[in-house]
């Protein structure tokens, strides 16, 4: 998923080092969630509670 991202965007993405650099470039522009598109924000928040709901 990531790769294809990084594709979307033109960036680089054929090695590992390649997606931890996308992720630096994205989270140096985030300083707040107010720097977030609020459809975008609402994405992140449900993502974050799948990965981090208890298993059963």
């Amino acid at each position: 998923m990531e790769e294809g991202i990084c594709q979307a965007l033109g960036w680089p993405n054929a090695e590992q080092a390649d997606i931890a650099r996308a992720w630096q470039r994205i989270l140096g522009q985030v300083r707040t969630f107010a720097d977030l598109e609020p459809q975008l924000l609402g994405r992140v928040e449900e993502l974050i509670d799948f990965v981090t709901e208890p298993k059963a």
